[in-house]
């Protein structure tokens, strides 16, 4: 045994010697009793001081613990896996009865596949994992953790040792220090096997148009074979080639000049004759192509030319693209420096477009420009998307102004079909969360109703004011399937009922029905018909296609309202809101008005406000607390807005650039220039300082090499602080910048996910506007497929680490340890355990008498057996009968008693004799009078006894 606190013992002679002291203060105990006491509070306060001094107790470890950790990542083929669980099964098949063994797989974490236990049976591991990352560092912290006591530890990894997360050596070390070998399996692909992949694609990140440059790309192959090695640049094969790979790396060389500007995608395709693997023979990279501002617009109607025309006038670069244009992937937006919306409506993006594009304005500095129009802005379902969030206007318009009181009445198809699922979220669930918005639209004032229709209509949410939003919310969430299909008959008979009961100004009802079951049409509508009559509008949406859907948009047609047809049910948000702010007139104002200019404004520089013309309309929409409002309407409501987004500048024109509201300023002298003005003010502006930017891909991190140069060549003096990294999914990272030579930094930053990274420079102005360096990273394929042969330096480096080895036979995994080690168990909670059995024990001891005697003696009569009588009894009966006179049959003179007299202390002289006193005869004592006496002559005793006890306690 051991302490770890041992100085806690010296208390222990403290304690004994105040144990003696308060020995001499305790009476009114009997000797036996009083023994026992203090025997019990020297083992209570032993116990605890004990367990204060940490005891410990320690005895040799007896078996093995063997926990495997087992590689499961894509570079790991399938017989290497096999093999892999041979071995595992084979080595506890070897294991003795006092072994144990666990098994964790891992990839890009770690999973507990068996606990420890004696032989357990291996099956195929279960565990779901990230299999395109390895991270054998987490994997040897959760194997350490897993060791039981009693046991030499032991831990076997069996991998290709190419790590791409975490550190192993570093793991390793810790693992080395606490007595834990590690045994290492060597996996993977042995030497001789045919394989060949795509190492990096190196270019520039910058270049002028018509700027020659070199594109390099290396390539892999564990033999020397042939392959065709293909280029294309934007999805366009531009080179295709024979070439010879040696064995180890082969550089290729294409000579390439680009004389348009845009944000190039190079990808690269090897096809070898031998190869183990086809998904590591891609590559690619981005090269930045400067010339003048490329811009992006982007509108419903393609025919409508006003604008890009009025733009292309003042020597913009401008391209027009329709609601199939929209970009898909975040590079394709890096294409322009600056995007367009000009009247174009929401239900064309996908939410994965809108994240880009916000993204691109905030952390590249793309600029943005919307546009209004009947598509546009609230109209147009772009309440609540990524894309308001970058507006410097709010369209929550509903919550701010005043409008016509409004009720809205939505009943949602609940059928079967409606638990589809699409994009993790059944339909009803999209169709609840659209009702959801719609509520969130409207204000305080509106009211509300939501219901179901299936076999029957319920409501959910009955008709209501939204003063409670929240209460309204939780009761719409709760619309679910029921059975059948939805019948139109009663749905809208159940509509026009509760609708007609309604008295506010606009009265409106949506209704969601799937395109393809959408039965007992009967008179629905004529119905709707007659409701329009009474200023009741009605909306239908399809979802799906179907026998059903031309019948859906007749019945729209007749209510006076909007007819949605959606194949994507994440698309109802956006439809619901828009097209409740335009049945509620909420989205656009329509009146004529000459715009009031506010100073300042970029885009209207050179411009008189009073040869402003007139427009016509335009949406409704509120500027934010930040943004600068440069014209309003004659109602004072915001016309031209703009502010800083992140590196991005972001402008709002609430009216439109056609001939529809602005059908005045389109043959204006000013409509040019105030338009390529507003632009050239939104577009992504240039550093001033040359930023080359190289990216490398190392496992699952890279690296930025930034080469910063002043327009004369030289290092530039002020390091570029500000670097944004924009990930595939949408997530952005400021990694930090270091200085490692004058003019050159470097950045790291996780790039494990495949896709495309944009890395911006941003170069702070004497305005305080943001200068962009933009470059790009492409990552066709995890790490983990380029990696076949195994690490042997790191393997052998970790075995050798921990005292481990390198093992090819499975029995080695359960060998005897030569360093067992020795097993150490804390102690203290036993001792306080036993200190506390004994609190209640002490204090008994102290206060409790236990007539042991009268007990026994109850029990003995309880059987029917005599018992003895006591000698101590006895005595007493006998003092008791000398004392106590006995009663004669004749009366007869008694003896006086003379009185005692008491001792003369030392210090005073011998008192006189009294005087004799004559006898008398004596009076016959009263009944019971002889034990009175007896009890005064015994409690007198107890008092002398404790004089003569505190005397002796007085003397020194």
């Amino acid at each position: 045994m051991r302490w770890t606190s041992p100085e806690y013992l010296l208390l222990l002679p403290v304690l004994a010697g105040l144990l003696w002291w308060s020995w001499r203060l305790v009476s009114g105990l009997q000797r036996g009793r009083k023994i026992t006491a203090f025997v019990l509070r020297g083992l209570l306060v032993l116990a605890l001081v004990a367990a204060l001094a940490g005891p410990q107790s320690r005895r040799p470890n007896q078996g093995e613990a063997v926990i495997f950790l087992l590689d499961r990542s894509d570079s790991i083929q399938e017989q290497e896996r096999d093999r892999a669980l041979k071995f595992i099964r084979d080595s506890i098949a070897a294991m003795d009865p006092e072994d144990r063994a666990s098994v964790v797989s891992f990839g890009g974490r770690p999973a507990v596949e068996v606990l420890p236990t004696g032989r357990p049976l291996i099956g195929a591991p279960r565990a779901q994992l990230d299999a395109r990352a390895t991270d054998m560092a987490a994997a040897i912290r959760l194997g350490t953790a897993l060791i039981p006591e009693g046991k030499a530890p032991r831990l076997v990894l069996l991998t290709d040792g190419n790590e791409t997360r975490g550190d192993a050596q570093q793991a390793a070390q810790v693992a080395a220090t606490q007595g834990i070998p590690i045994d290492v399996v060597r996996l993977g692909v042995q030497s001789g096997t045919a394989e060949a992949w795509v190492t990096d694609v190196i270019v520039p990140n910058e270049r002028q148009a018509g700027e020659p440059f070199q594109l390099r790309v290396e390539v892999n192959s564990t033999v020397r074979q042939e392959a065709i090695l293909s280029l294309d640049r934007d999805g366009n094969v531009i080179e295709r080639n024979r070439v010879t790979l040696n064995e180890g790396r082969t550089t290729f060389a294409f000579d390439q000049k680009v004389d348009a500007a845009g944000f190039l995608r190079y990808r690269v395709t090897l096809e070898p004759v031998k190869d183990a693997d086809v998904r590591n023979n891609v590559g690619a990279a981005f090269v930045n192509v400067r010339d003048r501002s490329r811009v992006l617009v982007l509108q419903e109607n393609t025919s409508r030319t006003e604008l890009v025309t009025a733009l292309k006038e003042a020597g913009l670069d401008v391209r027009l693209a329709g609601p199939n244009g929209v970009p898909t992937r975040s590079e394709d937006i890096q294409n322009y420096d600056a995007v367009i919306l000009n009247d174009q409506n929401a239900q064309h993006w996908l939410p994965a477009q809108m994240q880009a594009l916000q993204t691109a304005v905030r952390e590249t500095g793309v600029g943005l420009i919307m546009v209004g129009g009947e598509d546009s802005f609230l109209s147009g379902g772009w309440y609540r998307t990524p894309i308001e969030e970058a507006l410097p206007v709010s369209l929550d318009v509903r919550q701010r102004k005043t409008f016509p009181s409004t009720t809205v009445l939505i009943i949602a198809d609940a059928s079967g079909s409606m638990n589809a699922v699409e994009d993790g979220l059944r339909k009803i669930e999209l169709a609840a969360r659209a009702a959801e918005e719609t509520a969130k639209l409207l204000s305080a004032v509106d009211r509300l109703g939501v219901a179901g229709s299936s076999d029957q209509i319920d409501f959910v949410a009955p008709m209501q004011e939204l003063k409670d939003r929240n209460a309204v919310i939780n009761n719409i969430r709760r619309l679910d399937t029921g059975g059948g299909g939805i019948y139109m008959q009663p749905s809208m008979e159940f509509g026009a009922e509760k609708l007609r009961a309604e008295d506010t100004k606009v009265r409106h009802l949506i209704i969601l029905a799937d395109g393809d079951d959408a039965d007992e049409h009967g008179t629905t509508l004529q119905l709707a018909r007659q409701l329009l009559s009474e200023k009741i509008t009605t909306t239908v949406v399809a979802i799906g296609d179907g026998k059903d859907v031309q019948y859906l948009e007749q019945l729209a047609k007749a209510g006076g309202g909007n007819y949605y047809f959606v194949t994507q049910a994440r698309k109802l948000p956006a439809i619901f809101t828009q097209d409740v702010a335009m049945m509620s007139r909420s989205a656009i104002e329509e009146l004529t008005f000459v715009p009031r200019v506010m100073p300042g404004e970029e885009a209207l520089n050179g411009i008189e406000p009073n040869q402003i013309p007139a427009l016509f309309a335009y949406n409704l929409a509120e500027p934010r607390p930040l943004a600068r409002t440069s014209m309003k309407s004659t109602k004072d409501d915001v016309l031209l807005a703009s502010w800083r987004y992140g590196l991005g500048t972001s402008y709002a024109f609430t009216s439109d650039a056609q001939s529809a509201w602005a059908r005045r300023w389109v043959g204006w002298d000013g409509f040019v220039p105030f338009w390529s003005q507003m632009v050239r003010a939104a577009v992504r502006r240039g550093t001033t300082n040359d930023y080359d930017i190289q990216l490398r891909q190392d496992g699952g991190v890279a690296r930025a090499r930034i080469l910063a140069r002043t327009p004369n060549g030289e290092p530039a003096p002020v390091q570029p602080e500000d670097v944004r990294v924009s990930g595939p999914n949408g997530t952005t990272v400021s990694p930090e910048v270091i200085q490692v030579a004058p003019g050159e930094y470097e950045a790291v930053f996780p790039a494990a996910d495949i896709g495309s990274y944009i890395v911006s420079v941003n170069e702070p102005t004497a305005s305080g506007a943001a200068s962009v360096s933009t470059s790009g990273l492409s990552v066709p394929y995890p790490a983990e497929y380029r990696s076949f042969r195994p690490n042997d330096p790191l393997l052998e480096s970790i075995a050798k680490t921990t005292d481990g080895q390198m093992l090819s036979d499975a029995r080695g995994a359960f060998r005897p340890s030569t360093k067992p080690g020795e097993s150490i168990r804390d102690l203290w909670a036993w001792f306080l355990a036993f200190a506390l059995a004994l609190l209640p024990i002490d204090i008994a001891a102290r206060r409790l008498v236990v007539p042991w005697n009268e007990l026994t003696a109850w029990f003995r009569r309880q059987r029917g057996e005599e018992t003895a009588p006591r000698p101590q009894m006895e005595r007493l009966r006998a003092a008791k009968q000398r004392i106590t006179p006995q009663t004669p049959s004749a009366p007869r003179p008694q003896t006086p008693v003379t009185p005692t007299t008491p001792a003369t202390p030392k210090d005073e002289g011998p008192r006189p004799t009294p005087p004799a006193t004559p006898s008398r005869p004596a009076t016959p004592p009263p009944t019971g009078g002889g034990n009175q006496e007896l009890a005064e002559r015994l409690a007198q005793r107890r008092r002398e006894r404790a004089q003569r006890q505190q005397k002796d306690q007085d003397k020194p």
